[in-house]
């Protein structure tokens, strides 16, 4: 869309203030300054509307998705096909990315274009912009000005960063409820425990030849109970737990936990779900595979604190999640209120471990010893995670160290040393 508005209206008043003197008292002068202002009026109008019709943008941007730490780079070209020159150009850039600053000032002669690259770092998780710029420019007399407004926009998503974890254990589930691996058991899985003599009645298929070979005797594997079931993990969002500013909050490092759980369960090709009590509330069922892990990223990037507390979360919960699984909670509630909603999921069957973020350490009055001596009580599993436990995520350079950036087939913005 171009507007063409009239910055100087002293030339158009000038222009029928002669016009009236010549009618008036014909003249020499009035019609030599009349016709004048008139032509420079008329030239100033026709430049102006050759520029905000010849004045192109365009943008190239190595888009998909990007983690917080990653580096996000686009190409902008202006170019100019009028066979006049744009004396003065204003580009002002109205992306939404933090950090990212594509406004610039310049001139463009006739037949020929400014091109630009902007880079900027991701630092803050969610959905963002790049795009929806004015273009402000006009004649060089400064008569009327051109603004030209390019509303495309391109959508960038900046998921949240995957870190390495300290030693966090989590409690295994399985089909006996006690989360313990049970020998020649009857459910089995692929992993074996040790080996036996063969007795008869035992399956051929579970011979293990290497001991068989080395022994001159037939020995059969003893198979692991499957111990470890699905995955849940609610993420507490609750606001009013919520403290700390920017990556020092409970907020972003709760998230960034969540993130790194979910992503090392699924490399361990467990099954993972995620529940959330944000703005948005959020219900992935356990599932396994890189599709998995892509659903629950974008749903942490989204996320946003919300008003329900963790005890009716709990409550809305209990008859949708099925026995036998890990329920891994990340909460920096200091109450103890959820723990009334919470041992109901424990006699079904459901075994959980706590993540405890110590509030204390993020600003907060109130440490969590309240709660893990209540979960101590109960044999709940849990763990305190204080302020500075995460590694803090490092922004990759381009600039320094030859970075050249790429996107993947999966849409990820890859950093490549050149």
């Amino acid at each position: 869309m171009t507007r063409i508005r009239l910055r100087q209206p002293v030339f158009a008043v000038m222009v029928v203030l002669l016009l009236i003197l010549q009618l008036v008292q014909p003249s020499r002068t009035w019609m030599f300054l009349f016709t004048a202002f008139s032509g420079i009026l008329i030239s100033a109008y026709l430049w102006a509307r050759s520029l905000g019709e010849s004045l192109q943008l365009r943008r190239e941007t190595r888009l998909g998705w990007i983690q917080v730490g990653g580096q996000i780079e686009e190409r902008i070209t202006l170019s100019n096909t009028s066979v006049l020159p744009a004396a003065w150009i204003q580009f002002e850039d109205h992306s939404t990315l933090p950090g990212f600053n594509a406004s610039r000032s310049t001139s463009i002669s006739a037949g020929f274009f400014d091109q630009w690259n902007v880079t900027a770092a991701c630092k803050q998780r969610g959905l963002f912009y790049l795009g929806d710029a004015n273009i402000l420019t006009g004649d060089p007399f400064g008569i009327f000005d051109v603004t030209i407004h390019a509303s495309e926009r391109t959508s960038i998503l900046v998921l949240p960063q995957v870190v390495t974890l300290p030693e966090i254990s989590i409690v295994p589930s399985g089909s006996f409820g006690d989360g313990q691996p049970r020998r020649n058991a009857p459910e089995q899985t692929i992993h074996a425990s040790t080996v036996r003599e063969y007795v008869h009645g035992d399956s051929v298929r579970m011979i293990h030849w290497p001991t068989t070979a080395r022994t001159n005797k037939v020995f059969v594997r003893l198979m692991e109970s499957a111990p470890e079931g699905d995955w849940w993990i609610l993420l507490d969002l609750d606001k009013n737990n919520l403290f700390g500013e920017g990556w020092d909050s409970i907020e972003e490092q709760s998230v960034v936990l969540t993130a790194s759980l979910a992503s090392k369960g699924l490399r361990n090709r467990k099954a993972v779900g995620l529940i959330t009590n944000s703005k948005d509330a959020a219900w992935i069922h356990p599932q396994k595979g890189e599709g998995q892990r892509w659903e629950i990223l974008q749903s942490l990037a989204l996320s946003q604190p919300g008003e329900l507390g963790l005890d009716k979360t709990l409550e809305r919960i209990q008859s949708s999640l099925g026995r036998h699984h890990s329920l891994i909670i990340v909460t920096a509630s200091t109450k103890t209120d959820w723990l009334k909603t919470l041992l109901p999921l424990v006699k079904r069957g459901i075994v959980p471990t706590v993540l405890l973020l110590d509030a204390s350490t993020f600003g907060g009055k109130e440490s969590p010893a309240l709660v893990a001596a209540n979960l101590e009580g109960r044999g709940i599993k849990y763990h305190i995670i204080p302020r500075g436990m995460l590694e803090a995520p490092k922004t990759l350079s381009h600039q320094q160290g030859g970075w050249k950036w790429r996107s993947t087939p999966t849409g990820e913005i890859m950093p490549i040393r050149s």
